[in-house]
């Protein structure tokens, strides 16, 4: 128990006044009159206040003639008056020699305060003669650590947001409910360890831990977006910002780390540009097609009409003109008519090919051996020096004849063009229960090896047809052969080697039915 201070009889303010301050006394009465920041003043054994002094004025409000004589509980609120409050003060300073306590107190216009109060029992003989009470104003104190307070809970509380402190070395010293739920780790999992541990290690292996430290010490802050690890190492996209924290001696204490988790937002934001790639290329893909609309309306129109009027008016001259001259030169229009005839109806079938309503086919009940025959019969006849061997059965089916006419018009007819002179072009095929295999075969020189991959390519040609320009097209016989063929189900593939020659082998489904979204005349 603390021990009881002495009483020392002070004269009064009355008496004082004029007085020499010559005295211990005098000096003591002058510094507790004089101090401004303690409410310093005794009460009476019953309570009353009994003196007053500068620091008592300014923070209670009352002035020493307003006050002296009333009990001090005039400075309690009303609930604790109540309870009983002034009286357990006083009676625990009496028995302990001692009363402390932080508290609100009310000023004279009924204002509160917070309080650090000490009453401390007066003693002079032995016997009780009133106590020395102390007050301060800790008010301001108070509110900033309430607004701590706050802050803590608010920090600790905040889950969508990592709120941390580190210290100077980067080590982690506080954590928070949000970077709990971020990072995945609990507080004692993680409190002393370096934060370098929520980089990926290429970061921390190029030293970004320490660059971003040492830029919040010398800018002050330091902010940016990048990949974060969590603790069970899957990654996340984080907005982080790092502020270095100073005292008022502007000496760094550490830094306050602020992470949110931004992966949601950067999957929204990369799928609104793949939205606005993907919008792009179906606004492309529409002029495209439009264009090729257009392209396919003037090739079927505006160009074949002329060429149709050109290859009648030759013939026409060719009946009534008998100058073997004229006649020479109505047959070489003729042939040039027909051969950009057929380069513009490969042309449509191409563009047709890469629209969305692909190759057209009017599939109908027919003998394709009638197709492969009427070929056969064209080139005997344009060719009378060759001979060519059709060795086929009937081959009923459900088959596009004229698109059949094409394929074995180029087949036939490269083989009749680049095998061997003097060895006949044969064109056998074998049919079962459920398909139709066909092959046109050729000695010769062979297709070298390097074409062969990209025989069935758009605008391919072999290099013997390259060197005839002549008579060359646009290297688009072939792959049309094989979009004709796939139309129907089937597959076009080569064979060809110096041994063995060339042989194009075609595979063809007797009883296929196109899928509901393959398009046919």
């Amino acid at each position: 128990m603390d021990q009881p201070a002495s009483f020392v009889a002070l004269p009064s303010q009355d008496q004082n006044r004029g007085s020499t301050l010559r005295t211990p006394d005098s000096l003591f009465r002058l510094l507790v009159e004089s101090v401004r920041d303690y409410a310093i003043f005794v009460l009476a054994p019953d309570g009353r206040v009994a003196t007053w002094n500068a620091g008592a004025e300014r923070i209670k409000g009352f002035s020493a003639g307003e006050i002296i004589g009333k009990h001090f509980s005039i400075f309690y609120p009303p609930e604790e008056i109540a309870a009983g409050k002034c009286s357990f003060a006083l009676a625990t300073a009496t028995r302990d020699g001692r009363f402390q306590e932080e508290g609100w107190r009310v000023r004279q216009d009924g204002s509160r305060f917070w309080a650090s109060v000490t009453i401390t029992m007066l003693r002079q003989d032995g016997a009780l003669v009133g106590f020395a009470k102390v007050t301060r104003d800790l008010t301001e104190r108070k509110y900033a650590e309430e607004q701590a307070r706050r802050f803590r809970l608010l920090v600790e509380s905040v889950k969508d947001y990592a709120i941390f402190i580190l210290l100077p070395d980067g080590r982690v010293s506080t954590w928070n409910v949000g970077a709990q739920r971020i990072k995945g780790y609990e507080a004692d999992e993680i409190i002393g360890k370096h934060f370098s541990v929520f980089y990926p290690p290429e970061d921390v292996e190029a030293g970004k831990c320490d660059f971003e430290l040492d830029i919040a010490t010398r800018e002050g802050r330091f902010e940016e977006e990048g990949w974060r690890v969590r603790k069970d190492g899957s990654r996340f996209w984080a907005n982080v910002t790092i502020t270095a924290l100073r005292d008022s001696r502007a000496v760094l204490v550490g830094f306050a780390k602020v992470t949110r988790d931004l992966t949601a937002r950067r999957e929204a934001e990369e799928l609104r540009r793949t939205l606005a790639v993907q919008s792009a290329a179906y606004a492309e893909k529409a002029r495209t097609q439009e264009f090729q609309e257009r392209f396919l309306a003037i090739l079927g129109h505006d160009l074949r009409n002329p060429l149709a009027s050109i290859d009648m008016g030759t013939g026409l001259l060719r009946q009534r003109i008998a100058d073997p001259t004229a006649q020479r030169i109505l047959r070489r229009m003729s042939s040039s008519s027909v051969r950009m005839t057929r380069m513009i109806n490969q042309i449509l079938d191409l563009t047709r090919t890469r629209l969305s309503t692909g190759l057209e086919v009017d599939r109908q009940a027919a003998d394709l051996r009638e197709a492969m025959a009427t070929v056969v019969d064209e080139l005997r006849a344009a060719h009378p020096t060759r001979t060519i061997e059709l060795r086929c059965p009937p081959l009923p089916g459900t088959w596009d004849l004229d698109r059949f006419e094409q394929v074995f018009s180029n087949l036939i007819g490269n083989a009749v063009v680049h095998g061997d002179p003097d060895a006949p072009v044969a064109i056998d095929a074998v049919v079962d229960s459920a398909t139709v295999r066909i092959g046109v075969h050729n000695t010769g020189a062979p297709i070298p090896a390097h074409l062969q991959a990209t025989l069935f390519d758009p605008f391919r040609r072999g290099e013997r047809e390259s060197r005839t320009l002549k008579t060359a097209g646009l290297g688009l016989g072939l792959y049309i052969s094989r979009e004709v063929v796939n139309a129907h189900g089937g597959q076009l593939s080569v064979e060809s080697d110096a041994k063995h020659g060339t042989t194009f082998r075609m595979l063809l489904p007797l009883n296929w039915k196109p899928a509901e979204n393959d398009r046919e005349a």
